[in-house]
């Protein structure tokens, strides 16, 4: 037995996973030496009994005699120990009461450090009521609860600390501790699955322990006790949390100096016989965990890897050693120019080799080559849990989901640099959209069924860099498909070794969301973004709101968004562009050279904030990774948004023979026939075929959402918009355009304008250019309306070509 170890989402003894299977003991009425445990004979013969239950840590609420550690060792169990302290009390509101509280950390390590791994771990606290967090403030909580688990590492580094939290002080930062662990009651399936989801998305890289459950015999009786922890126990391991204590192993139970005898919770009544639900938990406890699948669909694992010979053996490595009983993995070779096949051939896994076309053609090869029913996607630098595979899939079959996806973590840092890359802005994660389910999958980690896939048309080969997870997301939630969040399906992926390869994924990153304008322009600013990146264009007062409910005693007390915040938008492209024309223009007017020179400061202040605020181990905190990191965050976002609007901003050229200078045709239009005999087409088959034609030539076009005068509209930023219509005829469909300002927009340019016109009298000609460079802007989006007529033409045939009918100029009917 060795000491156990806090890595990654998970407890570790040695190299393997450790999972608390536990029940809570005590306190008691004192014994004949005063302890407030049972005589020695009966703790012995109470050990003896938890093993037989399966159990391997027992949860302490006071600390033990060394007798009683001794019989813990001898049974093979180990203890998580408590350390009492006024919690109900409003502790910080007094000196004394603090350093007596500080005092019993430091006793009580001292005294326990010996057994080494025989404690699982100290509990520095147990449920500080919500009333008191809410007094003192949840930071200054915080901050006193790492202030202790500090004391006892210096005691004994080797310690694993955790505190035992409850839902109505949900809120509290408690990312200082070895791992988290929740009391939780609650008696329905559905709730208890989604709560504990929500609180492993909450804790993040830490490992989560259902530290206290149970249910009164008394008022519910024995049977419905079996029955209730026997689904919770096999829900907490499916879901993949850490850890299963039930309160309590018996009914025995002495507190605020008075037996307590009108609660019965215990797995044993007070003269040690079982109830049901002794076996009840047995039979889990008894199991490997996570228990396993009662339906388990063949698997295929889709590795697209283009030029990755660096990392790929390591993540064919991962996926050899998968918990799951029927998978297949399939290695498709974007057109890499190194040994990336050399590698998936030696290993033995099926090996498709294509021409380079991007990622997500890639991963289309591999979904046409798959033979499983779900389909599961793994980048090629990134490692899968053991029970990545397991998680994945076993959330997908129980919520009949389309979809699930997972965390990804940073592997762990070995240098300052290594540890700034892994806190370094815009990184691909999944998008919560509610306790358990998803706005966004993120594709290292993700499987979908076979079926939606199709369904659905696949990825959007467009996509060759990044942008094909967040697109398949929104097609997927546009069919009314279910993507569902799996906390437990964890993987490993390697951050960019070097800032260069940063700026180069975050300017692919841009690509990809520029592309995602141009199929979706008209989505909520929020919504827009990969991985949800924050918005500037937000609420004037940003950061969080704590739901405390009335007189701060709502049961589930958690932190909500308050919208978002303006401390994003000097780190833009569009401020930091702005800033260094201020500048220029500085030569001019003094004044605009002052806001220029502040606008750039603002930036460097940005960054800095946001590198000083980042989650950064503390081993590499130093000041070193803080000013690379500051470098990232100044660098990184701007060069994202550049590439961005590099997207957004430039069209394709239209087919040969188009002139996309000819002259406007405010009113156009153009018919799709189908041959004698056929069936007509469908316009929405059609505006879908449309649609496409011109998203790849440039344009950014939106669908109506059914409230809409138009089925088709392309936008011009910054004003100008293009209805689409279709309207059915007599030989086919008519498709009818025209180009028109968009009111709002044009109202919002023409006060703009108006402001710096009027400005420009005031302050000079550095304002005048300004008013020109806006003018600039507008002529811009003119010229490019006037080529949209053109494009359209020049799609046409193709479109027609692809659905197998014949295109013309609409003839007006004669009336």
């Amino acid at each position: 037995m060795a000491r156990l170890v806090s890595h990654g989402k998970f407890l570790l003894d040695g190299a393997q996973k450790f999972y608390l299977r536990g029940v809570s003991y005590g306190p008691f009425a004192p014994n004949s030496r005063g302890e407030r445990y049972p005589e020695p004979d009966r703790a012995a013969a109470d050990f003896a009994l938890m093993k037989k239950l399966g159990a391997n840590v027992i949860r302490l609420y006071v600390p033990p005699p060394p007798w009683m550690v001794e019989e813990a060792q001898k049974a093979g169990l180990r203890m998580m120990l408590g350390i009492p302290w006024p919690f109900h009390m409003a502790f910080l509101d007094s000196a004394d009461m603090m350093r007596e509280i500080r005092d019993a950390i430091r006793k009580t390590v001292l005294e326990t450090r010996q057994f080494g791994e025989t404690i699982a771990a100290y509990s520095i606290g147990n449920e500080i009521r919500s009333d008191i967090v809410r007094w003192h403030g949840p930071r200054a909580v915080s901050n006193f609860l790492a202030e202790l688990r500090d004391l006892g590492k210096q005691i004994d580094p080797g310690a694993l600390f955790t505190y035992s939290n409850y839902p109505s002080a949900e809120y509290l930062d408690l990312s200082f501790l070895d791992f988290i662990s929740f009391n939780v009651y609650l008696h329905r399936e559905e709730d208890f699955r989604r709560y504990l989801t929500h609180l492993m998305g909450q804790t993040g890289e830490l490992p989560l322990v259902l530290s206290e459950t149970g249910m009164d015999t008394i008022r519910e009786g024995d049977q419905h006790q079996a029955e209730l922890l026997a689904w919770q126990c096999r829900a907490a391991f499916e879901l993949g949390l850490s850890g299963f204590i039930v309160f309590a192993f018996t009914d025995e139970w002495h507190t605020g100096g008075a037996e307590i005898t009108d609660w019965a919770f215990g797995l044993t009544r007070r003269d040690r016989s079982p109830k049901l639900a002794f076996d009840a938990i047995g039979k889990v406890f008894g199991e490997n965990l996570p228990p396993p699948l009662t339906t388990a669909p063949k698997a295929s694992v889709v590795v697209a890897a283009y030029n990755a010979a660096a990392t790929l053996g390591e993540c064919l490595a991962s996926i050899r050693e998968l918990n799951y009983p029927d998978y297949e993995t399939i290695v498709v070779d974007d057109g890499s120019t190194d040994s990336t096949s050399e590698i998936a051939n030696q290993v033995g896994v099926r090996t498709i080799r294509v021409e380079h076309n991007g990622l997500a053609a890639a991963r289309n090869t591999g979904v046409e080559a798959a033979s499983g029913e779900v389909i599961a996607f793994i980048d090629a630098d990134a490692r899968a849990d053991r029970d990545w595979l397991y998680h994945l899939i076993e959330t997908i079959t129980r919520r009949d989901a389309a979809a699930a996806s997972g965390p990804n973590f940073a592997p762990d840092p070995h240098s300052a640099r290594a540890a700034a890359m892994a806190a370094a802005p815009g990184l691909p994660r999944e998008v919560r959209a509610g306790d358990d389910r998803l706005a966004q999958l993120c594709g290292c980690n993700m499987a979908i069924t076979k079926a939606a896939l199709l369904k659905v048309g696949g990825f959007d080969p467009m996509f060759t860099n990044a942008g094909d997870d967040v697109d398949l997301s929104w097609r997927l939630e546009a069919s009314t498909e279910t993507l569902a969040y799996a906390p437990g399906a964890v993987v490993i992926h390697e951050r960019r070794a070097t800032l260069a390869a940063y700026l180069r994924q975050q300017r692919g990153y841009g690509t990809g969301e520029g592309l995602l304008y141009r199929k979706y322009p008209l989505r909520t600013a929020d919504g827009n973004g990969m991985y949800a990146g924050p918005s500037w264009i937000g609420s004037l007062f940003g950061g969080a709101r704590v739901y405390y409910g009335e007189f701060g005693r709502g049961l589930f007390q958690t932190v909500y968004s308050a919208g978002n915040s303006y401390a994003e938008l000097p780190l833009t492209i569009q401020w930091i562009g702005l800033s260094l024309i201020f500048l220029i223009l500085g030569a001019a007017n003094r004044l605009l050279g002052v806001l220029g020179a502040g606008g750039v400061a603002l930036s460097m202040l940005a960054a800095a904030g946001s590198a000083a605020s980042a989650p950064i181990p503390r081993e590499h905190s130093g000041p070193l990774a803080r000013i690379y990191l500051w470098i990232v965050n100044l660098i990184g976002p701007a060069l994202r948004g550049l590439a961005r609007e590099r997207v957004k901003w430039r069209f394709e050229p239209a087919e040969a023979g188009a002139d996309p200078n000819g002259p406007v045709e405010l009113h156009d239009q153009i018919e799709f026939r189908t041959s004698a005999g056929a069936a007509l087409i469908d316009s929405a088959t059609l505006l879908v075929a449309i649609r496409d034609a011109l998203v790849r030539r440039g344009l950014a076009v939106a669908e109506t959402d059914g409230f809409q005068s138009y089925d088709l509209q392309v936008v011009v930023p910054p004003m100008i918009r293009v209805p689409i219509n279709a309207l059915r005829t007599d030989a086919g469909i008519a498709v009818l355009w025209r180009t028109r300002a968009a009111p709002q927009h044009a109202l919002v340019a023409a006060a703009v304008m108006f402001v710096l016109l009027a400005a420009g009298f005031s302050l000079g000609a550095g304002i005048v250019g300004m008013v020109f460079a806006a003018l600039a802007v507008g002529l811009l989006a003119i010229t490019r309306a006037r080529r949209i007529p053109a494009i359209i033409n020049a799609c046409a045939p193709e479109v027609a070509g692809a659905l197998g009918i014949s295109v013309g100029k609409r003839q007006e009917d004669e009336t």
